[in-house]
């Protein structure tokens, strides 16, 4: 089985969206998903509640509610997918020919914004992960759960817990970069501005690798 574990926060616009295609595998018992709810005040767990197996409350932070939401998983595999990215039935059954040779892993991107910089952008990210091994969780980190288990889950990181634990496992293996593309919203670039986001993300990133609190930098990034 598959664990899908997805940490939401007021998510309920994108929620119906990223879950309602995937409720066959439910039915299935191919998948089960698991959603850990980090203090929304809107309709997001109304919704949630016919499309999900377990819906978690607990305080908010995405790194504590994905190891909450592993907590309680059945799965051999242990899928982390973003309430604003949508993946298909094909790629998550895809998942369970690979994960015993492949032990992690994730997807290439697309953003469901079409313009041409978009595109670029998207390009760009594909590229980095190729060259360094590593990916971001827009882009569907899945790992297996006896791998997920021995290092603890997510580090303690209010922010960029998703390339710490990237750096971790690269310690134990090389991801598997699946060739094909899970489509992400670019919400953030158009809500705050492209550009300005992009260079917002590159000043997070360095002063993470300076070793700045994760706490300030979540305050930045918010």
């Amino acid at each position: 089985m598959i664990s899908i574990i997805m940490p939401v926060k007021n998510e309920s616009i994108t929620l119906f969206k990223s879950l309602n295609h995937l409720q066959r595998l439910r039915d299935l018992n191919i998948c089960e998903i698991i959603l850990v709810d980090g203090g929304s005040t809107d309709n997001t767990i109304k919704i949630a509640s016919n499309l999900v197996d377990h819906i978690l409350i607990t305080k908010s932070g995405r790194a504590h509610q994905q190891n909450i939401g592993a907590s309680i998983a059945k799965g051999d595999i242990l899928l982390f997918l973003h309430a604003d990215t949508v993946i298909t039935k094909e790629q998550i059954v895809s998942l369970k020919s690979i994960i015993e040779k492949n032990l992690w892993g994730f997807f290439k991107i697309i953003f469901d914004n079409r313009k041409i910089r978009y595109k670029i952008l998207a390009y760009l990210i594909n590229l980095r992960s190729k060259v360094y091994n590593y990916g971001t969780g827009d882009q569907v980190i899945y790992i297996n759960r006896k791998i997920f288990n021995k290092i603890r889950g997510f580090p303690p990181l209010e922010i960029m817990e998703d390339i710490k634990i990237c750096s971790i496992l690269k310690q134990i293996s090389q991801p598997s970069i699946r060739d094909s593309y899970v489509i992400t919203s670019a919400r953030r670039w158009e809500k705050y501005g492209f550009f300005k986001t992009i260079l917002k993300m590159r000043i997070l990133r360095f002063f993470y690798h300076l070793g700045v609190e994760s706490k300030k930098l979540a305050r930045y990034y918010e």
